[in-house]
């Protein structure tokens, strides 16, 4: 919080895999290697109260992703606006995510034998450049308990119910709903579901949140199930001041 109206914060999100097994057309049940996917995405957003019900907020981030011996670099900006409706305590928000250049695989992944007219006998294969996956949502949420809810006042306890519409430009429209209960504004229970999405289903979570006057910090975690993909364990740090 940098002041009473400019929020600025930073994130930091990794992403393993494991270890997964190789497989190609003549060992389609594993090659006896390993490989394993790696992602990493550090975000720097700046936020503004514009008025008492209009929020925006621009998040600029550093992208990479490894695949075996490939990888992929890029940068790339989401928008966002959070707005207070007026009517029975609905919130609104609109955001796009992933404006920004197409990229492109590269690395000694992409390599395979061929005659030996070069001087390793390995030629590159040319990889098409493609957009990132851009990204446009719209939610709906209210709190249906705590303190500024219109429903159900209450001091210590907060409900809050929320749902997306989804729209991807690589895929088909999605939606996803999800509800968190806080007590005292420091222990959390979270469960939410997907709608349309090929592999992503229902999620459980709990976090514990310590608040300081200078500053607070957080520690959540999420069990996802990702269908075919199996389950994710999840974890996430916040600190904030």
């Amino acid at each position: 919080n940098m002041s009473g109206v400019d929020y600025a914060g930073v994130h930091i999100f990794a992403l393993n895999s494991g270890d997964m097994d190789v497989t190609n057309e003549a060992y389609p049940d594993g090659t006896g290697e390993k490989f394993e996917m790696t992602g990493m995405c550090l975000r720097a957003t700046y936020g503004r109260r514009v008025t008492n019900r209009l929020r925006i907020g621009v998040t600029a981030k550093y992208i990479s992703e490894t695949i075996y011996r490939t990888s992929m670099q890029s940068f790339a900006i989401d928008i966002g606006s959070h707005f207070d409706t007026g009517l029975y305590g609905f919130l609104l928000g609109m955001s796009i995510n992933n404006v920004g250049p197409e990229v492109k695989y590269d690395g000694d992944g992409i390599e395979f034998e061929c005659e030996d007219t070069t001087p390793t006998g390995y030629c590159a294969q040319i990889t098409e450049f493609f957009p990132l996956p851009l990204t446009f949502r719209l939610g709906l949420a209210n709190y249906l308990m705590g303190p500024e809810s219109k429903i159900i006042p209450t001091k210590n306890h907060r409900l809050l119910m929320s749902i997306d519409a989804i729209n991807p430009i690589d895929y088909t429209l999605y939606g996803a709903m999800g509800m968190e209960y806080a007590y005292a504004d420091m222990f959390f229970l979270r469960a939410g579901t997907h709608f349309g999405h090929d592999t992503a289903d229902m999620s459980l979570g709990a976090g514990l949140q310590i608040n300081t006057k200078v500053f607070s910090v957080g520690l959540d975690y999420a069990y996802v199930n990702y269908g075919i993909l199996d389950y994710t364990h999840q974890f996430g740090l916040n600190f904030r001041f």
